[in-house]
């Protein structure tokens, strides 16, 4: 409660910072840093109110520690299989906990905010790149800055510990790339947001299509798209030829998995899709209105210098979208896979309402006794432009508004209550991975956040899928995990603790196993905390005996 206080306080105060000092942002420095160093303090305080490490994220976790550790890229010692599409996040995971010899988990929060904070500051450089290509003020790019911070989808997966915020500054980043025209360091960004995310493939393509029409248009040399593809090349060949060589698969085993499991028909998993952008853009229609507007502005102000560039973040933008309904949407709260999509669609906004104000012939203005040295003038806007007054700072204050306002109220609880998942599944982990001996088999459904905390002596299978070949292909195959890993412990806390105990076992389960509930010392008051575990029927006692061991949970048989 303190926290969202906190935050709610620092946002009202940049409201009123920001429209306070509007018309001085276009022509004095000293202000534009202050608005963005209170931008980013009021970012850090968002981030932090959410502080949330998915289940998905400790999968990562456990592939860096081994890395680092190792025992190479694998989530079992021994057990090459690519359950991940985060290969630039999890190496760079590994190489800081190689050389400093730090935690992943903490490492992994702290570059997901910095690399958030740093979306925020290319989201302002970017803005003022493309604007200073058309000679407009840089008002516009504080105002983009202002609004990425408050983007809820954004914070909340700062200190998630995924690639989210990296793949985010790395989208912003390629287009910075090509707007400066450095087309091999676009290639060389590209690629590192295909290792990235699996999306990222999405991003490079787009990217090359547009460098294609650029380039016959002539906006762009003509061996430019050739020179992206070269510098994307440099990269991932030699990526993609040692995954194949290392894996033996063509296609990620988390790829192959979240497909079988998205729905059983392409219709079905076009259906869950249309549902997960649906609901997104009832959240975010503020933001889809401002973009239809900036779309309608540059459709009818057409060859406006820099406007290519916003019709590039508005393409992003909509592949991402068309993206998540051809795989079903996303699992996680907030909207993680669309978390690029508010950032794109508010640089292109903030770019595309300055740029349709340029004058008719597209020329910028000429620097003068009577400019700064951003090329406009002081005080206000240059013959034929649109005005920068306090108007467009409050439709950037209503929209960074409308965004935390959601966020607090929708997102945060969601991610509060799968805080309080996952650090019971932590808990869970930890207690099987001090009490059981090293090499034992455990079933777990989710099995990031316990595999992570168990460490790597124990062996996780996830039925899920993630972490076998054979179960991608077949989520859920519970007979295979019997006859073939043989698990000595099955644990299905998918939720964490149970309120009370149940005694139930799955029919595949039933005869080499049987149900052991264990409560957990404290919540007495609410019924207690209870989490059911399956023993190898052979070794059941001696399973026990370990697992009650530990003073924090009493065996109750059923």
């Amino acid at each position: 409660m303190i926290a969202t206080g906190v935050v709610v306080a620092l946002w009202v105060g940049l409201a009123v910072l920001l429209v306070a000092v509007w018309h001085r942002l276009s022509d004095h420095r000293g202000w534009r840093l202050v608005t963005l160093a209170v931008t980013v303090v009021a970012s850090l305080a968002h981030q932090l109110a959410y502080g949330t490490v998915p289940d998905e994220a400790h999968v990562g976790f456990r592939y860096a520690r081994n890395i680092a550790d190792g025992y190479g890229p694998v989530f079992n010692p021994g057990e090459p299989v690519e359950g991940y599409t985060d290969f630039a996040w999890i190496v760079l995971l590994a190489l800081v906990r190689a050389i400093t010899g730090a935690e992943v988990e903490p490492v992994a929060v702290t570059l997901g905010i910095v690399c958030a904070l740093g979306c925020v500051l290319v989201a302002y450089v970017l803005t003022g790149r493309i604007l200073r290509w058309s000679g407009r003020a840089p008002a516009f790019a504080v105002a983009a800055a202002v609004v990425t911070a408050a983007t809820g989808a954004l914070a909340a997966y700062g200190p998630s510990g995924l690639a989210t915020p990296l793949f985010v500054l790395l989208v912003l980043t390629l287009v910075y790339t090509l707007v400066t025209g450095h087309i091999v360091l676009a290639g060389l960004v590209a690629s590192l947001a295909v290792m990235t995310r699996l999306d990222g493939v999405v991003v490079a393509v787009v990217a090359c299509v547009w460098l294609v029409i650029a380039a016959v248009r002539g906006r762009m040399p003509r061996p430019s798209p050739a020179v992206y593809v070269a510098g994307a090349a440099v990269l991932l060949v030699p990526w993609a030829a040692w995954r194949m060589t290392y894996y033996g698969d063509s296609v990620p085993t988390a790829v192959v998995a979240r497909l079988v499991r998205a729905s059983d028909s392409l219709v079905g998993r076009f259906e869950a899709g249309w549902t997960y952008v649906t609901d997104f853009a009832l959240t975010y229609q503020a933001f889809l209105l401002v973009a239809a507007v900036t779309i309608g502005l540059l459709s009818y102000r057409r060859r406006l210098p820099g406007a290519t560039y916003a019709w590039l973040l508005l393409a992003l933008a909509l592949a991402e979208t068309a993206y998540a309904i051809a795989i079903g949407g996303g699992t996680l709260p907030a909207w993680e896979l669309l978390a690029a999509v508010p950032v794109l669609l508010t640089v292109a906004a903030a770019s595309g309402f300055a740029l349709a104000g340029t004058p008719a012939d597209g020329s910028a203005p000429a620097g003068g006794p009577n400019t700064t040295s951003e090329g406009a003038a002081p005080g206000g806007a240059g013959a034929g432009q649109v005005p920068t007054g306090r108007g467009v700072a409050v439709v950037a204050v209503v929209l960074a508004g409308l965004s935390l306002t959601l966020g607090m109220t929708r997102t945060l609880p969601a991610m509060q209550e799968l805080r309080t998942v996952e650090d019971q599944l932590d808990e869970i982990g930890d207690w099987l991975g001090e009490r059981l001996t090293g090499g034992t088999v455990v079933s777990a459904v989710p099995a990031g956040a316990l595999a992570a905390a168990a460490g790597p002596q124990l062996y996780v299978v996830d039925p899920s899928g993630t972490t076998d070949a054979h179960l991608a292909r077949n989520p859920g195959d519970h007979a295979y995990v019997v006859r073939d890993r043989m698990p000595a412990v099955v644990v299905d806390a998918a939720g964490g603790y149970l309120p009370s105990r149940t005694c139930r076992i799955r029919t595949e389960y039933a005869g080499p196993y049987e149900v052991v509930p264990f409560r957990r010392a404290g919540g007495e008051a609410t019924g207690g905390r209870w989490v059911e575990l399956y023993l190898h029927r052979p070794q059941a006692d001696l399973l026990t005996e370990r697992l009650t061991a530990d003073p924090r949970f009493t065996a109750k048989p059923c």
